[in-house]
């Protein structure tokens, strides 16, 4: 038989929970004391997979692999702390982008955001959206402190893409590159208003 055999179901659910079980044992997986304490990566927080559709990602991921949809709702730009998603607003805004995150069921620890192939900042242009699916995925690691890991990666010759943003959904983030240019995104929490840091 001549070129590629098509992947079966079950082979394609094979890969599927491999991949899984990897970012479930991530977390556990333990780095020297020396390469990271003092970058203070906490977890892997979020994995990125660009897909064409929405819907169709979301009925596979659910119907046929069996996670769970966690988090659904629609950033704009012009969100504010008090409405992160915009959602009324964000329906008639041609530049809004959908926030769709699964996971395995019933865990809340690391999730999958399926991301369109569509550019929302204008950062993401760096980035060519179309030529990512189904090559790549985008990691987010939480860290301590957003600005402290980008002055210290920083001085240790890490490129960044994204210098640290405060997010009005909570967070302060940044993206960076690996010596291979895959992205990166670090973020920390900021805390609320009125309540102590964590």
């Amino acid at each position: 038989m001549k070129g590629k055999e098509k992947m079966t179901t079950s082979q394609h659910r094979f890969r599927i929970a491999v991949l899984l079980l990897g970012m479930a044992l991530l977390p556990v997986i333990t780095l020297s004391q020396s390469e990271n304490k003092d970058l203070g990566i906490v977890r892997v927080r979020y994995v990125t997979i660009v897909v064409p559709d929405y819907d169709e990602a979301l009925n596979w991921y659910t119907n046929v692999l069996g996670l769970e949809k966690v988090e659904d709702g629609t950033f704009a730009p012009g969100a504010t702390p008090s409405d992160p998603l915009q959602v009324g607003k964000a329906a008639a805004n041609k530049k809004a982008k959908r926030w769709l995150v699964v996971a395995p069921r019933g865990r809340r620890d690391v999730g999958i955001i399926l991301e369109i192939a569509k550019p929302f900042s204008p950062s993401d242009s760096i980035h060519n959206y179309k030529a990512r699916i189904g090559k790549e995925t985008r990691w987010v690691f939480e860290v301590e402190d957003c600005r402290k890991f980008y002055e210290l990666a920083s001085k240790r010759g890490v490129k960044f893409v994204e210098t640290p943003v405060d997010q009005v959904w909570g967070v302060t983030e940044a993206m960076f590159e690996d010596l291979y240019g895959n992205v990166f995104v670090v973020e920390s929490f900021r805390p609320k208003p009125g309540s102590s840091s964590r």
